[in-house]
């Protein structure tokens, strides 16, 4: 078993008798110092590789003292030698290394190949504590792998434990993966980027299309829930609504000759039978009853006779059912009517009527329904049913629609 002697052991062995054989033997003991290992390291060491090993040991470092990191140097050698490396002498090392050696593994390895070896052993030895921390890290000339292994020595177990951390440094199995070239290793790192990349766009494109497809599954719900259960609604205009209409039709009811009752004017020679109205109109819709309305129209009527009405009343617009845009309108109109040519009666104007609207937008919506213009007058006055047609038009405010009560 190899011991690293102190300066004082040193000493005291010159003194002891027959000096000249312990030389001998302390120098024996520093060049195979590798080969005094336990028993059972001794079973358990590697046979030699077929290739010769040439391994480069760079000077020790640390903060030991030159005796220490003589005595460490020398017990490396000789275990190296005695598992069958060669070792290059210092003057080599410097000049296929140079005096600072460097420190990148891969670097160290390419300049290792240059020299012709196959291993280089860094080492570094630090005392601790009455004893010494030894690092040895190898690196592989040929692979770039690295290994490194650190024990704690006593004086007494240098040699064995040198033998122990020499066995796993030269074993490959406990060698690190090689050493991946940069150039390489951003090529793969861009694919796996791009990947990645490629990744995430497809998980997108595939929830767009997932939430396009419950969009769509969901209006076609809808769909199909309005068509199984119609929503009843009011128009979803604002409050006020102005309008205007032709009135298009027949006389109902002719006009008599004027008798002695005659308010003012006279019948015409020959009345037409057809009956054709303009009228305006305008309304405000009862936020107490949705659907009520208050109106008020002007009539001008052309044919048979000339004459103007003038009426206020209401109209009740019953709520749409399903989806269409489509309400009907009742109401009526009870005001003066005046005759401007022919029996120039004046009378009362009753004109109740009926129409259908539809809705382009909610401030925009066209109607068409019928309408009976009723003057009552002593010369039989003017009864006339016509086909209405026009348009109106939301004013104010625009709500949301509110939905009315299903029905009974």
């Amino acid at each position: 078993m190899t011991r690293w002697y102190t300066r004082s052991q040193r000493a005291m062995s010159t003194r002891r008798p027959q000096a000249g054989r312990a030389g001998v033997a302390l120098a024996l003991a520093g060049l195979l110092g590798g080969v005094w290992l336990a028993p059972g390291t001794a079973e358990a060491q590697p046979a030699a590789p077929a290739a010769q090993r040439v391994v480069v040991l760079l000077p020790i470092e640390g903060s030991a003292t030159q005796e220490l990191v003589g005595d460490a140097e020398s017990t490396l050698r000789g275990s190296l030698l005695a598992r069958g490396a060669r070792l290059p002498d210092r003057a080599a090392i410097n000049l296929g290394l140079g005096l600072s050696p460097p420190s990148d593994p891969a670097a160290l390895a390419r300049a290792a190949q240059g020299m012709g070896a196959t291993q280089v052993i860094r080492a570094t030895l630090r005392p601790f504590a009455g004893q010494y921390n030894l690092s040895l890290t190898l690196v592989d000339a040929a692979s770039g792998r690295t290994v490194t292994r650190e024990e704690s020595i006593h004086h007494e177990d240098a040699g064995e434990v040198v033998g122990r951390m020499l066995d796993t440094l030269l074993d490959p199995a406990s060698w690190s993966a090689p050493p991946v070239d940069p150039a390489l290793a951003r090529e793969a790192e861009a694919r796996r980027l791009a990947e990645e990349e490629a990744a995430r766009q497809r998980a997108t494109t595939e929830a767009e299309a997932a939430r396009r497809r419950a969009e769509e599954e969901a209006r076609r719900q809808r769909e199909a829930d309005a068509l199984a259960h119609p929503v009843r609604g009011y128009a979803d205009g604002g409050p006020w609504a102005v309008g205007i209409s032709l009135v298009a039709g027949g006389r109902l009811s002719g006009v008599r000759a004027p008798s002695g009752m005659v308010l003012s004017g006279n019948a015409p020679a020959e009345a037409s039978s057809a009956a054709v109205a303009l009228r305006a109109e305008g309304a405000y819709a009862l936020g107490a009853l949705r659907g009520l309305e208050v109106a008020a129209a002007v009539m001008v009527l052309t044919t048979p006779t000339s004459a103007v009405g003038f009426g206020a009343g209401a109209q009740y617009t019953f709520p749409s059912s399903g989806r269409l845009p489509l309400r009907g309108t009742a109401g009526v109109l009870v005001g003066l009517w005046q005759g401007v040519s022919g029996a120039r009666a004046t009378t009362l104007w009753l004109n109740p009527y009926v129409r259908a609207e539809w809705g382009f937008t909610p401030t925009v919506q066209a109607f068409l329904g019928l309408s009976l213009d009723v003057a009552p007058a002593d010369n039989g006055g003017v009864t006339a049913l016509g086909v209405m047609a026009g348009v109106r038009f939301r004013l104010g405010a625009t709500a949301p629609a509110a939905p009315a009560a299903p029905p009974p």
